[in-house]
Order: C-alpha cells, then structure tokens, then sequence
C-alpha cells in the first residue's frame, strides 16, 4: 500500500474537523512567523477544511485575499460551508496552474509537506506563484527524530508483534513521507528559493482518550493510517493501539511529544 487520497470520506473530514486544534495551532504560529500585512494575498495549500485560512484572513484583513487549495473534495466541500468569503479550490501542490506566476504575496504550508509526493515540483509551484520577495512558510515532521516520539513509542511496539508485524506497511504514516532537517534544507535551496530560518520545535499534543489520539491519527492522514494493515486486520489495530495509548492516560489526558520543523523562505526579490 501507499499513502492515498482515495481513503478520505466525509466522516472523516469531519472527524479533522473536530479534533484538529493542534495542528491549528501550529499553523497560526508558522502564521506569525511570515509576518503577514493587511492587504496581502495568501496561498494556503493544503488547507484542509478551512480551519487556518480563516485565521489568515483575519490576518489580512479585508483588503488582503487568502485562496485555500486541496485535493481532497470532502475537506474543500466542509472549508467552503464554514468560510464561504475565502476561495476553497480541489488542487495539489505539484500542479498551481491554476494560479498565476507572481500573484501571492505569501504561500503557508501547514503540517502538508510531508505528504505532498513531488516535492521539488511542488517547490517549483511555490516559486513561481509567489512574487519577488514572497515568503513560503512550512511546518513537517522532522524524520531523524521518530523514534523519540511518544508515537513511535506507542505505535511500534503494537504493529512489531502478531498478528501485525508481517503485514504491515508503513507508507501510511506521516513520517514515512518526510525528511531530515538536511534533506529539507536541501529540497528548499535547490528549488531557487532562499532559506530564511529554520526550527526545530518541541511538541506536545494531549488527547482526551486512547479513542481521541486514534481518530486524530487516521483523520488528519486521511484515512491512510489504519491502512498500514489490510483491511481485515484493521478493526483489530485500532482497538490495540487504542489500549496502547489508553495505557498512557495521566490526570490530565494522554500527552504525545514530537517534533517538527518550521521554516520560513522567500524568493529573491531581484
């Protein structure tokens, strides 16, 4: 199996939808970090239902413009219900084509990096929507610090023992898809945009139950994240890894620390 936009339903955009507050939350500071102005024009790719481009329109005020691209139709369709003053359009981050060159002033691509397939095209789309001097914001999973995780921690130690272990396949997890800080350094420099800054941020999400932390998983994979198994085993996964991290429950939820990266780089403005 490999990661899919095929797995995604309603039901789970919704579900996204509902328990999505970190990677809000993430968003709005790699937000903070572009330094939006009131009056900019804002590209948010990977917008999912719509939850951060609303933030950004805030930033912009109503002068500005913020466009929401996705290539999932159930989160655009939810994006469009909750925000109908912003533009939500069905899209992938290797093909802008529908945007001109030079017509954002900023381009912000929240917790989506890691799952875009192409990623030096999907740069290439980047540079040249954006104007000269326009900033692209990212905030990915870091890959050379998994298995610090609490995740990892959880998670591992499940789908390594039977009835799992030789039928798994891991390309429905995130870090599957993401790279080291080097390799994403390197991905951004040979695209022709210049780094600004990178960090590497400490995170901690809680959930309020085992059910909680799972459903966060599979909705914000868009279904890929049960499907490291075959089907007929992934009733019987989730259970377990709903145990393995009720396991983990403390007074205040169940906390899960990673890290991630956050970078912000522009293109040259001559």
């Amino acid at each position: 199996m490999t990661s899919s936009f095929s797995h995604d339903t309603s039901g789970l955009a919704e579900t996204y939808d509902r328990v999505s507050d970190y990677q809000l939350e993430g968003g709005k500071k790699l937000v903070q970090a572009l330094d939006l102005q009131p009056g900019e024009r804002v590209l948010d790719v990977g917008c999912g239902t719509g939850r951060l481009a609303r933030f950004l329109a805030e930033r912009v005020g109503p002068n500005g413009r913020v466009t929401g691209v996705d290539p999932l139709p159930e989160r655009i369709a939810l994006a469009r219900a909750h925000a109908p003053g912003i533009a939500f359009e069905q899209g992938t981050a290797e093909n802008l084509g529908a945007f001109a060159d030079s017509s954002f002033d900023a381009v912000s691509m929240s917790a989506v990096f890691h799952w875009v397939s192409d990623k030096p095209r999907a740069l290439a789309e980047v540079r040249r929507v954006l104007r000269p001097g326009g900033r692209l914001g990212i905030t990915t999973v870091v890959r050379e610090l998994f298995l610090r995780t609490t995740a990892s921690q959880v998670i591992g130690p499940v789908i390594m023992g039977q009835p799992y272990a030789s039928r798994v396949d891991l390309a429905g997890l995130a870090i599957a898809h993401g790279h080291t800080t080097t390799e994403l350094v390197t991905l951004v420099v040979e695209s022709g945009l210049e780094l600004g800054e990178l960090h590497l941020v400490q995170r901690v999400r809680t959930h309020p139950s085992g059910e909680d932390a799972v459903d966060f998983m599979q909705s914000s994979s868009f279904g890929n994240f049960l499907g490291i198994v075959p089907e007929d085993l992934r009733t019987r996964l989730r259970g377990d890894l709903v145990a393995a991290f009720e396991a983990r429950r403390g007074p205040d939820g169940i906390a899960l620390r990673d890290w991630g990266a956050r970078l912000v780089a522009r293109r040259s403005a001559s």
